[in-house]
């Protein structure tokens, strides 16, 4: 009994490990996610600028000579470029956010699947500590009873030679 129990709590243990290794690997990827918002974030922040810089450039250029129809059309075709390529940047970020979120929540999962392997598995070591202390009781009470049934056996021959003796005399 006591054997089986120790290699269920083998199989406990080491699958409150492989949950401790999955919050881990989880944590990592979580961390992976949280870096690639920030470096989403800043090439919107660095692409948003320079797109900024780009569009007062061109409009200043405009605005410093005589420009016919076309050229401006052809500044604010560039300006409406740079803003569908900084709505791509907010669509990347968001898509980012969306996957850093996925990776809490999935942390969250690993977690509380830890927490139950570990509660698991501190019930089967309890478990196993009650079987050990029982056995070692019954262990115990054994000897105890061994003892007495010696010391009835050496009285009941201490009685037998002291009723010879008695009946010899």
């Amino acid at each position: 009994m006591a054997g089986m129990l120790d290699q269920v709590l083998e199989i406990k243990s080491f699958r409150e490990a492989r949950a401790g290794l999955a919050v881990t690997r989880q944590r990592l990827a979580l961390d992976r996610a949280a870096a690639e918002v920030q470096a989403k974030q800043d090439a919107l922040t660095t692409f948003t600028q320079e797109a900024h810089r780009k569009e007062r450039a061109l409009f200043d250029d405009l605005c410093s000579r005589v420009v016919r129809l076309s050229q401006i059309q052809d500044v604010h075709l560039a300006v409406d470029e740079l803003r569908a390529q900084t709505r791509e940047h907010e669509k990347k970020l968001e898509q980012a956010r969306a996957a850093r979120h996925r990776e809490a929540q999935a942390l969250e999962d690993r977690r509380a699947e830890h927490s139950r392997a570990l509660q698991v598995k501190e019930r089967f070591v309890e478990l196993v500590r009650v079987a050990a202390e029982e056995a070692e009781q019954e262990v115990d009470r054994l000897e105890a009873l061994e003892l007495e049934e010696v010391a009835e056996i050496r009285s009941g021959r201490v009685l037998s030679e002291r009723q010879q003796e008695q009946e010899s005399a």
